[in-house]
C-alpha cells in the first residue's frame, strides 16, 4: 500500500479541508484510472456534484456513443492535486504533471515543498521551468505549479462566501450563425431541447478566454527599444503579405494568436468560493502570476471564471473541417459532441487512436430523429 510522507500528508489535509471548505467532494489518496496497466494515485482530488444543479439526463442521447463520458460529468473531477513535501528530481517532476494533464481534471496543481529540499532550496524554480516545459510539450492544461508556503498564504485568511455554480441565464434560442453561415442551422435546431433542459448556461460562436488573456500578455511584453525580431516572436508585429514583406502592427488579439470559435459551449461561472481562492492564490504567487493564464486574467483583465464544460461543433459535410473541431473542442472545453449532418465516428476514433483525444463523442443527425 503506497503511503504517504508526513510532510507530504501534511499538505494532503490542508488540501481536503480547504476543498470541504469550498463546498467540494475532497479525498486523498484517489485512483481515478482503470488499472489496466500503471494508473496513478492522486495526492487530492476535489470532485463537484453537478447533479445537484443541473439535469445532465438530458443529454443521454447525445452522449450515446459515450455514457461514461457523460457519467463522468455529473461527478465532476473539478481539481487534480500533486504533492512533493520534500526533495524531489526533475523527471519525477515531469511525472507528477504527466499524471495530472492524464487525469479528466478541469484544474491541476502541482505543489512542492521547498524548504524541505535538502538544502538545495531548488524545486521551486526549477518547477516554474518544468511547467513551462510541459505547456510547450503538450499545450495548455490549466495546470498551476506552487510552493507550500505559496498554498499555506493563499488559505491563511480566506473563507468562503458561496459555493455554488452560477449562471447568467443567457440563452438565445435562435442560432447564432458566423461569418452569414445557415446551413448549421437545422441541426441546431433539433439539439436545442436536449440543451436547454440541463439548465445550464449555452453561449454560441464562444471564444476560450485563455487565448484573449495570452495575447494581453504579449501586449504587455511590446515596447519601443525592443529589437525587431523580439517584436516578431512576440507576434507583436507581423508580415501581412509575404510577397512585399512590408512590416504590420498588431492591433488586437486576432492579429497575434488564433482564438477558435466554438460552436454552442454548455457551462457556469465558477463558484465565488473557488474563484475568490484563485485570486488569493494570485496574490500569493506576485509576478509569478504571469505563468498561469487564468490566475493573471482574474487578477487583471476580468472578474468572472466561466467553465465551458460541454462543448458542441455542428458539421454539414465531411471534411477535415471536422478535425480541426474535434481538436478545438478537446482542448477549450471540458469535454464535446460533434453533431454531423452523415456519420462522423471515424474521425473521432483516428484522432483518438493518433492524437490520444479522448474527451470528444459524435452523434449523427438520424440518431436524433
Amino acid at each position: 500500500m503506497h503511503l504517504p510522507k508526513q510532510s507530504t500528508l501534511e499538505i494532503q489535509n490542508k488540501i481536503k479541508a480547504l476543498g470541504e471548505q469550498l463546498g467540494f467532494i475532497s479525498v486523498i489518496e484517489e485512483r481515478i484510472h482503470e488499472r489496466e496497466t500503471y494508473a496513478p494515485i492522486y495526492d487530492a482530488v476535489w470532485y463537484m456534484d453537478l447533479t445537484e444543479y443541473f439535469d445532465l439526463d438530458s443529454l443521454k442521447l447525445l452522449f450515446k456513443h459515450n455514457p461514461k463520458l457523460l457519467d463522468r460529468i455529473k461527478k465532476l473531477p473539478f481539481a487534480g492535486f500533486e504533492v512533493e513535501g520534500a526533495s524531489t528530481s526533475s523527471k519525477n517532476q515531469i511525472g507528477n504533471f504527466a499524471n495530472l494533464i492524464s487525469g479528466p481534471f478541469l484544474y491541476r496543481f502541482v505543489i512542492v515543498n521547498n524548504s524541505e529540499a535538502n538544502g538545495e532550496n531548488d524545486t521551486y524554480r526549477r518547477g516554474i521551468k518544468l511547467n513551462s516545459y510541459i505547456q510547450d510539450s503538450f499545450g495548455f492544461s490549466n495546470t498551476f505549479f506552487l510552493d507550500r508556503a505559496q498554498l499555506y498564504e493563499s488559505i491563511a485568511s480566506f473563507t468562503p462566501t458561496d459555493n455554488s455554480p452560477r449562471l447568467s441565464g443567457m440563452f438565445d434560442r435562435q442560432r447564432g450563425t458566423y461569418g452569414g453561415e445557415t446551413s448549421s442551422v437545422p441541426l441546431y435546431n433539433l439539439i436545442t431541447e436536449f440543451l436547454v433542459g440541463t439548465g445550464l448556461d449555452i453561449k454560441q460562436n464562444y471564444q476560450p478566454d485563455e487565448l484573449n488573456t495570452k495575447y494581453a500578455l504579449l501586449k504587455m511584453c511590446n515596447a519601443s527599444d525592443l529589437p525587431e525580431k523580439a517584436l516578431f516572436y512576440l507576434h507583436n508585429i507581423f508580415y501581412n503579405e509575404p510577397q512585399t514583406y512590408e512590416i504590420k502592427k498588431s492591433k488586437n488579439a486576432k492579429n497575434s494568436v488564433y482564438i477558435p470559435r466554438l460552436d454552442v459551449v454548455l457551462g457556469f461561472y465558477a463558484p465565488l468560493g473557488f474563484q475568490e481562492w484563485l485570486l488569493h492564490l494570485a496574490d500569493s504567487l506576485r509576478n509569478d502570476c504571469v505563468h498561469y493564464p487564468v490566475l493573471y486574467s482574474l487578477k487583471y483583465i476580468t472578474n468572472d471564471l466561466f467553465i465551458p464544460l460541454i462543448s458542441i461543433e455542428i458539421e454539414t459535410s465531411k471534411s477535415k473541417h471536422m478535425n480541426g473541431g474535434i481538436c478545438n473542442m478537446s482542448k477549450y472545453s471540458y469535454c464535446g459532441i460533434l453533431v454531423s449532418a452523415d456519420e462522423s465516428h471515424g474521425h473521432i476514433e483516428f484522432l483518438k487512436k493518433h492524437l490520444g483525444i479522448e474527451n470528444v463523442t459524435s452523434i449523427c443527425k438520424e440518431e436524433l430523429l
